[in-house]
């Protein structure tokens, strides 16, 4: 798809297992390869839902172009305050510069807003920070990990 192609419609929706043929892990490559058998995608899918990850897809012409996870947590503190947590963004290399990133972002956030959340975060690469920063997020004291 060129740049100056126009996009066809977006549809912003929860993920299906269908979704996995497709082209969700091609779009999900565009972050970071993954490389599993459609069994092992499929398995990891499934135990996703059981765990309460939500996975969205945006499609165009009933393919993946983008995806991203929200996880939804009630806090103890705040007075049981609820959270959003943002992971896995990323949009199919053919479709990138087309809004389709900041079409998902935004439906998350009003996934969010509708559930009460109080605050929506994510971890993000310093190249990419521009483009949260213009969709509403600001950087906020320091993520830390370990790798196990």
């Amino acid at each position: 798809m060129s740049n100056d192609a126009p996009t066809p419609p977006l549809t912003l929706r929860l993920m299906d297992a269908t979704d996995l043929r497709r082209g969700f892990l091609t779009a999900l490559g565009a972050l970071k390869p993954a490389e599993l058998t459609d069994e092992q995608a499929l398995e990891i899918f499934r135990r996703r839902m059981r765990s309460g990850v939500k996975t969205y897809v945006a499609l165009i012409d009933n393919r993946v172009a983008g995806t991203a996870s929200l996880i939804i947590e009630p806090k103890f503190i705040h007075n049981g305050g609820i959270v959003g947590h943002i992971e896995d963004v990323a949009v199919h290399v053919a479709y990138q510069h087309h809004g389709i990133g900041a079409a998902i972002i935004n439906h998350l956030l009003q996934v969010c807003r509708d559930a009460g959340c109080y605050k929506v975060i994510l971890d993000c690469e310093d190249d990419v920070a521009p483009f949260y920063e213009k969709l509403g997020f600001h950087r906020w004291e320091q993520a830390m990990r370990v790798d196990l």
